[in-house]
């Protein structure tokens, strides 16, 4: 049977349970839970900040961060890119022609207005920002700051449980060598919604880390929380568990 974390969901692999102690830590969330008594909850520990992420305010929480960690692997970037040489290219060759007579004014005009297009979403992927702001009521993603058809989107948080991640199909599927990650609102009706989408898991992991920690407040877990001494999970430990898990990581076959 698959152990799952019971703050976020999350599968806990086997590297990761200490069963002298009988306690478990969370790759996604950094909580340290008792398996013995499988409905307690997570007691939260903090969670490293990646060095390009930003944080840009505590309260109201507001991350942002570049999501072109991997153009190579960026189908709308790959796409944008050959787009924009191409009409470009064609613009350049129906100008010539239009000089020489041969074709009417719109022709380069059309294929110019293209290869500006293309070039335009090209900025949008390289040059902005994911925003992440969380509110009483809602998670709030948009991307800036050059104007994009993308639009802002509102992931309210009336009914939300939790806040999970999950590797994306295509990642798993293709066996990228850098992984990527969805980010989850899960309702409590088993429903659930994107948040943020293809990350690096150092990224999703802190993302979805702070969500759920403003998500559901230390002091509405306080009295379910474990303590670290009680069960002989110091720091040393954790340190154990997480270095296993990263070696485990690095033996990963890549793509």
């Amino acid at each position: 049977m698959q152990l799952h974390c019971p703050q976020c969901n999350y599968p806990v692999k086997a590297e990761q349970i200490n069963i002298q102690q009988m306690v478990a830590l969370c790759e996604q969330c950094s909580g340290v839970f008792d398996i013995s008594h499988p409905r307690a909850k997570a007691k939260r520990r903090k969670a490293r900040r990646p060095p390009h992420l930003r944080q840009h305010s505590e309260d109201p929480l507001h991350l942002g961060f570049r999501t072109n960690f991997r153009l190579d692997k960026s189908e709308r970037f790959q796409s944008s890119a050959i787009l924009s040489g191409v009409f470009s290219l064609v613009a350049l060759l129906m100008t010539g022609l239009f000089l020489e007579g041969e074709v009417p004014i719109f022709l380069p005009l059309m294929f110019l207005m293209m290869a500006i297009a293309a070039i335009y979403s090209l900025a949008t992927i390289t040059y902005n920002q994911t925003h992440i702001r969380m509110e009483d009521e809602a998670i709030r993603v948009s991307r800036a700051p050059l104007p994009s058809l993308t639009q802002a989107r509102r992931i309210g948080l009336d009914g939300v449980e939790s806040i999970t991640v999950e590797e994306t199909a295509a990642s798993r599927r293709e066996g990228y060598d850098t992984p990527r990650y969805h980010v989850w609102a899960n309702d409590a009706d088993g429903g659930r919604r994107l948040v943020s989408g293809d990350l690096i898991e150092e990224y999703a992991s802190y993302i979805a880390g702070q969500l759920n920690q403003r998500l559901i407040p230390d002091e509405a877990v306080s009295s379910a929380r474990l303590s670290d001494d009680q069960f002989g999970f110091d720091d040393h430990s954790l340190e154990q568990l997480g270095d296993a898990s990263a070696s485990q990581q690095m033996s990963r076959p890549k793509s």
